[in-house]
């Protein structure tokens, strides 16, 4: 998974100096756009002199502001990448069979992913998903599966667990409340519709878990927590092999903190499943042969 200018903020920021670290914060608050703006007025949003703003870009490894922009401006078109720019832009092994180059390009997504997932983002993700009174999840025209998904497994796990389809989004926006968690993925090219419900989602006082990709979705601004995992599988699709990986390591861990509490549920949800399927009484099954 490729590492962003997010992410080297995110490692750096808890040893910068105080001023360096305001220049952080507005970054990543306004990412990316804060970072594209001259470094004056940077500064001056910051509160901070230029000297401190080229400082900062010095310690994430940048041999200047433009070198940093240059960056940005790579992560802006890397966001915006429709299947159609991905057929000729991204690389690709050529040893092997389709089968062995998506097996590689799968399997490196989703371990690079998974290892460089924020352990305490993650902590706090399972403590929300276990402990909320209301989950709901959400997601775009292919991650809303995998948004349904973790609703499904948690709704096993644990009461109050709402999956949101696009024809519920109002209904729901106009009764969120605080101590609700909206589980909102959204990946490129991000939908608008899953971005407006995270807002104003936020705005009644919901915490909002963010799932996106290594660019972040414009809901990061408003997201409590953001976890991010990589997207680039075999072209010219992006894979979302790393977010369904998520889910399932998030429900694992779920399980993990709930331990025996769920399991009278699970027992009740079985014995309701069962009574899906079911045999003839015994004496309609005897008239039926006697009729023959």
């Amino acid at each position: 998974m490729m590492i962003t200018v997010a992410d080297r903020i995110r490692e750096v920021l808890p040893n910068l100096p105080k001023a360096e670290r305001r220049v952080g914060h507005e970054v990543l608050g306004r990412y990316p756009v804060a970072g594209l703006e001259t470094v004056a007025r940077l500064a001056a949003s910051c509160d901070v002199s230029g000297p401190t703003v080229i400082r900062f870009v010095g310690r994430l490894g940048f041999d200047g502001y433009q070198a940093f922009q240059d960056e940005l401006l790579r992560e802006v078109g890397e966001r915006t990448a429709s299947p159609l720019v991905q057929y000729d832009h991204r690389p690709e092994a050529r040893e092997g069979d389709a089968v062995d180059r998506a097996r590689h390009s799968l399997v490196s997504c989703l371990d690079t992913s998974l290892q460089q997932i924020d352990r305490r983002l993650f902590t706090e993700t399972v403590t929300r998903l276990a402990t909320a009174r209301r989950v709901f999840t959400a997601g775009g025209r292919f991650t809303g599966l995998s948004a349904q998904t973790l609703a499904m497994h948690l709704d096993i796990l644990r009461p109050g667990v709402t999956h949101l389809p696009p024809d519920h989004w109002v209904s729901y926006a106009l009764s969120a409340r605080r101590g609700d968690v909206l589980v909102a993925f959204d990946v490129r090219r991000y939908q608008r519709l899953t971005v407006e419900l995270g807002r104003e989602a936020h705005r009644k006082g919901a915490e909002v878990v963010l799932i996106t990709d290594p660019w972040l979705s414009p809901l990061a601004l408003e997201a409590a927590i953001v976890l991010s995992m990589g997207v680039v599988g075999p072209r010219p699709f992006d894979t979302l092999v790393a977010v369904d990986g998520l889910v399932e390591t998030l429900v694992a861990a779920v399980v993990e903190l709930l331990g025996d509490q769920p399991k009278r549920r699970i027992a009740e949800y079985d014995r309701l499943w069962e009574q899906q399927y079911f045999t003839a009484p015994e004496s309609a099954t005897q008239q039926e042969k006697e009729s023959r």
